[in-house]
């Protein structure tokens, strides 16, 4: 319905942005980390050839070790290393003086590592083949941990069996990350690989059947896409505190109390994990752990949101609003500002349309609380997006600080909230889904994920799927959003050619999780409760949609 352009520039995302997995792959900067194959064991050597081949047959860009360094300034070197005497003078007095602190100690073999002239370039991925040792990790030779992943290739572990559930990956997943300082582990035996990264996801693929293609659109863009967490930079923070207790956010914090209560008995929510709690090599790897995370204290998976009543905007034709407003629309472009406010166009059957975009607010759950056991007024921030711009509030009596991060997937829970208000503008034109548009207008509308997918055969009425065949990516990556947004826009426009009642959309992120737009809270967790196989955690009906 809109160009990629415009659904970048409507949700603030900075560049282009590759959607495809032939793109990704094409764009993709990868080397292979240098290993004693006497070492390892076979079925690992030969996973990691056959990678390599493989990334050579998709046109990914192999980097040759000795190539992929760049040579770091003297001027960033001194910097460095004045900043690691300073953390750890500072470090040294806070413990003499027994104040608590976040600080880490930076050992000698760290430090040495720090200031090592010679880094992996930002941009190229490592593939480590098989176990490294401590300060020798591909991690210790990167320039950036966030624009430089790093993917492990392992023996497929003892405790996982073909049966294992959610929480046993989960578990397993973690302290792999951990202790190998990675963002992707590759578990391999003689026939078979299992994928982990961030998502929680363990998807198992053949080694023989169709693995260029599960390469392509399973692992690259995983590499390509890789998790990222809004900063505080990201947002205009604003200075005035919400109240959760005044009438315009009561019924939305009463909902995502009274839900989140009721998804307890869903098991869709687990527990999540502390990075003081995950199985790294030493403190200076877990301070480079939490540094990735920006600097959160630990990770839990799935979100509860609750989209604020929205005001529609009218879609007014383009001869109309060249007239009133003597304002030449481009042809160049489907989108433009007037006034500071940002426009869409919008190419219906009747003619085109101007759509001036709506404002939203959403409120979310802080990331690393405890999604069904949740505190109101410490777990709550508010979010906005207001041409182009996110925007961030904390609730009254809180300050905003390292604890205090927005969800990884912000730009996702956004993307919703921008299209539910785009697609009930829509409706309201075509006076139509009366539900749909009273509901987000009037007492607003809830946004859930969980790590999990609906049965098929248990979707709600007038629900629409989108989502399946998209590329997986990790969370927080702009893709998410982008695929949010145009999946819900197309899949109205197929309603209205149709002819077929919307209620909501279910957003399916393949090896990731669910989104879905609900009226309450309340409501979605006693649907869900009213049958236990309309969804459960873990990838069990993922496949089916594929049938």
């Amino acid at each position: 319905m809109f160009s990629q352009e415009a659904l970048e520039i409507i949700l603030g995302i900075k560049g282009k942005v590759d959607t495809t997995a032939e793109e990704m792959a094409d764009k993709l900067n990868v080397t292979f980390f240098p290993y004693t194959e006497s070492t390892l064991t076979e079925n690992v050597v030969s996973f990691s050839n056959q990678l390599k081949e493989t990334f050579l047959e998709l046109k990914v860009n192999v980097v040759p070790f000795d190539e992929a360094f760049e040579t770091i300034s003297y001027y960033r070197i001194i910097r460095r290393f004045f900043r690691v005497t300073f953390n750890n003078a500072i470090f040294l007095i806070e413990k003499i003086f027994k104040v608590e602190t976040a600080r880490h100690f930076v050992p000698l073999g760290a430090l040495r590592n720090l200031l090592r002239r010679r880094k992996i370039k930002k941009g190229i991925s490592v593939i480590a083949t098989g176990e490294n040792k401590t300060w020798n990790l591909p991690m210790d030779h990167t320039t950036s941990f966030t624009e430089s992943s790093v993917i492990t290739i392992v023996d497929w572990p003892n405790n996982i069996k073909q049966e294992s559930e959610f929480v046993h990956h989960f578990d397993t997943a973690m302290n792999l990350f951990a202790y190998h300082m990675t963002n992707i582990v590759i578990a391999v035996d003689k026939t078979k690989w299992l994928l982990y990264n961030f998502n929680a996801s363990h998807p198992v693929y053949s080694r023989q059947d169709n693995f260029k293609n599960n390469v392509l659109h399973a692992l690259i863009p995983k590499i390509a896409a890789p998790i990222r967490p809004h900063k505080f930079s990201d947002f205009i923070v604003l200075d005035k505190p919400f109240d959760i207790n005044d009438s315009k956010h009561k019924i939305a914090v009463a909902d995502l109390i009274n839900g989140s209560k009721e998804f307890q008995r869903t098991n869709l929510y687990p527990p999540g994990k502390k990075i003081s709690d995950l199985f790294f090599r030493n403190d200076f790897y877990k301070w480079i752990g939490s540094i990735h995370l920006d600097e959160r204290s630990g990770m839990s998976f799935g979100f509860f949101a609750y989209q604020l009543p929205t005001k529609t905007e009218p879609l007014i034709s383009a001869e109309k609003f060249t007239k009133k407003f003597n304002f030449s629309i481009p042809e160049e472009k489907d989108y433009f500002y007037r006034d500071g406010r940002l426009f869409i166009e919008v190419n219906l059957p009747e003619g085109l349309f101007c759509l001036r975009l709506p404002e939203v607010w959403v409120l979310s759950q802080r990331s690393g609380c405890d999604k069904t056991n949740f505190n109101p007024e410490k777990d709550l921030v508010k979010l906005g997006m207001k041409d182009g711009k996110m925007y961030l509030q904390a609730p009254r009596g809180l300050k905003l600080n390292k604890d205090y991060k927005p969800s990884f997937d912000t730009k996702v829970i956004l993307a919703h909230a921008l299209g539910n208000a785009i697609v009930a503008s829509l409706a309201k034109f075509y006076k139509r889904d009366e539900k749909f548009t009273e509901q987000i207008g009037q007492r607003g509308l809830a946004i859930a994920h969980w790590h999990g997918y609906f049965n098929p055969n248990s979707i709600p009425e007038g629900f629409f799927v989108h989502g399946v065949l998209n590329p997986h990516v990790a969370c927080s990556s702009p893709q998410s959003a982008i695929y949010a947004i145009e999946g819900k826009l197309d899949i109205f426009y197929k309603t209205l050619t149709e002819k077929k009642a919307y209620n909501g959309d279910i957003h399916i992120e393949p090896h990731h999780g669910t989104n879905i737009n609900f009226p309450s809270l309340v409501e979605l967790g006693l649907f869900l409760k009213s049958n236990p196989s309309v969804s459960v955690l873990g990838n069990k009906y993922l496949d089916l949609y594929y049938l």
